[in-house]
């Protein structure tokens, strides 16, 4: 899959969830190499955790 890392990212991270997909699969299905499924999953990871991290320390929730 060419194009925007990013959305590249999304779509592999919504696909692995969705059909509790493994790397191997992913990778097969969307055209790329096993470590670049698990540094695009690692990304979206660490997005939502700063994100969780943000909010939890903005005293939302504290």
């Amino acid at each position: 899959m060419k194009g925007n890392p990013e959305e590249r990212a999304i779509a592999l991270a919504q696909y692995v969830l969705e059909h509790n997909a493994t790397v191997r699969s992913a990778a097969k299905k969307f055209g790329v190499s096993k470590s670049t499924v698990h540094k695009d999953i690692l990304k979206i990871a660490d997005a939502f955790r700063s994100k969780n991290n943000s909010f939890l320390s903005g005293g939302a929730l504290v």
